[in-house]
């Protein structure tokens, strides 16, 4: 039961990242017609902004982060043989990141975050964005502290046991993501939900940049991640290796070179 349990949030996780890549590639798909000039009807600076920003908020921050927890969710009870450490609140995380989602959608459809998904200063957005985007930063935080919680159940059961591999792996991402997450938020909490609200008439424009910039690239090594597990661990696996989820993966370095080979080939 609790592994179907697991497997559900993991699922519905992804689901909603797949969702929000076909999404945005509708909106890549009308940002190239739009700068071709196809359909001339179509042609609008505040439709073609929109669009940008929408593309890039679902790219950057709501695929990212619903694929990474939903791939985390899979490691984490496959790897380590073990139900999640709250199941409740990993959902509760979960329905909190896609309330953000939403919240955030409004003004993003409607024209009132065209503020791309950077979204620096001076550029202003309507405050229901701002929420929003704290709500999906912090819904997965509780992804995280999920991730943290069931390494150290683990290790405390299974004293001086070798970690995992995909589980080491992905605790080291949420460890990552929690910290660098944190400029956004702040930078969001202290100086741009407070200015588009009206509470402060200024905001420092350089201090703001430099928050989002201590999340920004971080978010790059955030999804590449689960892609750099999924190398060192299911593709060996898949080769015939099984130990490798386990974390003995000493005895795959030729075998890794063939797939790499393989890789190689195809994309040629």
């Amino acid at each position: 039961m609790s592994q179907s349990r697991a497997a559900g949030l993991s699922l519905a996780s992804m689901w909603v990242g797949f969702i929000a890549f076909a999404a945005a590639a509708l909106l890549g798909f009308y940002q190239v017609i739009e700068r071709i000039d196809l359909i001339p009807a179509l042609k609008s600076p505040e439709l073609y902004f929109g669009s940008v920003s929408t593309h890039g908020v679902l790219m950057a921050f709501v695929l990212t982060t619903f694929l990474v927890m939903g791939y985390g969710y899979y490691t984490a009870t496959t790897s380590l043989k073990q139900p999640l450490w709250n199941t409740p609140l990993a959902w509760f995380g979960f329905w909190l990141a896609v309330i953000g989602v939403l919240l955030a959608a409004g003004p993003l459809l409607t024209g009132n975050a065209s503020v791309l998904y950077t979204f620096y200063p001076p550029l202003q957005a309507h405050p229901a964005f701002y929420i929003g985007a704290t709500l999906l930063v912090v819904g997965s935080w509780v992804w995280c502290l999920q991730m943290v919680m069931m390494m150290t159940i683990w290790k405390k059961a299974n004293p001086g046991e070798t970690v995992p591999l995909a589980m080491y792996g992905t605790t080291a991402n949420a460890i990552l993501w929690f910290i660098t997450s944190l400029g956004v938020t702040a930078e969001v909490l202290f100086q741009l939900l407070p200015w588009s609200l009206g509470i402060i008439e200024t905001v420092d424009v350089g201090l703001a940049r430099t928050l989002f910039s201590w999340t920004l690239h971080a978010i790059v090594y955030f999804w590449l991640f689960p892609a750099y597990i999924a190398l060192y661990t299911l593709l060996p696996r898949a080769a015939g290796y099984h130990h490798c989820l386990a974390g003995d993966c000493r005895e795959v370095t030729w075998r890794q070179g063939a797939v790499w080979l393989d890789w190689r080939a195809a994309l040629g």
